[in-house]
């Protein structure tokens, strides 16, 4: 398999070519923001999660606060068609885990440090037709307001399980797979121990077999392409410590063997679509064996641990 393929889809005007980078959206520039769209899989029906990175022109990333966003469609590879910006919709800042948040922290968008926070900002919203479309974020910054523009495609259907599809029983590596290099388990374990050994004590086909509520994440801590899988990890790691009595927590590392671009059979099975393959994702599974929710790319302790929360009370294994 060769993943990371990235993929050029043309846009709906003369003036527009829409780049669908491997993270899942393109980025623009206009008006003082550069916009990366950091959603993954999205499509019609029912809403869904859309969340956006920001950055100044000048490579100064924007955190805290809201910011708004106001949504079009351009159209299809057939043709243009493209539609006036609906009405705003506020998204919140989502940071990443570990980040060093203010208490409180900032009511308004700001210039941040990477080494204090990262994030992205989310919102709920929907889709009714297929193709590309724009979204086009306002920050309201030291009193004035910045815009960007970023670029991305909706399908007619998700091509990664969703709320509601049945899980897929796959057998996860753990540390007792036999001839298993450290490193196919997770990739931080190719220099030494593996630092979350209970994420890797089941399969997620044991789990479904024996009818337990499953929390799973899907990620290349070393490799990652956004950067976010490390902490993703770790917060799905800390969940798991804290909440053993509500589901089995599992880490499936994404990579076999990175240097020859092979690909961990279970994470192909569920991530690896259309010669792409996009980390990390959290999926929560319940006891009836379907996806009752899922995140892309970015999940906080706000968004999931309510979640895992609300599930059955199971004795740990």
């Amino acid at each position: 398999m060769k993943p990371m393929r990235c993929r050029r889809l043309l846009a709906a005007s003369a003036v527009l070519a829409v780049l669908v980078a491997c993270s899942g959206g393109s980025g623009s520039k206009a008006g003082g923001l550069a916009v990366q769209v950091a959603s993954y899989d999205l499509a019609t029906g029912a809403p869904t999660r859309f969340i956006v990175g920001l950055i100044t022109n000048d490579q100064r990333l924007i955190g805290y606060g809201t910011v708004d966003l106001r949504f079009s469609y351009v159209g299809t590879k057939e043709g243009v068609n493209q539609q006036p910006f609906g009405p705003a919709v506020t998204a919140s800042y989502l940071p990443i885990f570990g980040s060093v948040i203010p208490s409180p922290p900032p009511a308004a968008a700001q210039i941040v440090r990477s080494s204090d926070t990262r994030g992205v900002y989310g919102a709920q919203t929907s889709f009714d037709k297929a193709g590309f479309w724009e979204v086009e974020v306002t920050a309201t910054i030291d009193g004035k307001a910045q815009r960007g523009k970023g670029a991305f495609a909706v399908n007619p259907t998700h091509a990664v399980p969703g709320p509601g599809d049945a899980a897929l029983a796959t057998e996860s590596l753990t540390l007792t797979t036999p001839d298993t290099p450290k490193a196919a388990i997770d990739s931080r374990g190719g220099s030494g121990d593996i630092p979350d050994p209970d994420l890797h004590r089941t399969t997620i086909a044991s789990s479904l077999a024996a009818k337990r509520p499953v929390v799973v994440v899907f990620s290349t801590p070393v490799y990652c392409t956004s950067r976010f899988c490390g902490p993703i990890t770790d917060l799905v790691e800390e969940l798991a410590h804290q909440y053993p009595n509500r589901a089995d927590f599992v880490h499936v590392e994404v990579w076999r063997d990175f240097q020859t671009m092979t690909v961990n059979k279970s994470a192909a099975d569920w991530v690896y679509r259309n010669d792409e393959l996009q980390e990390p994702w959290v999926f929560v599974i319940g006891a009836d064996g379907k996806v009752a929710a899922r995140f892309d790319n970015v999940v906080t302790r706000g968004e999931l641990e309510p979640i895992i929360k609300a599930l059955p009370v199971i004795a740990p294994r």
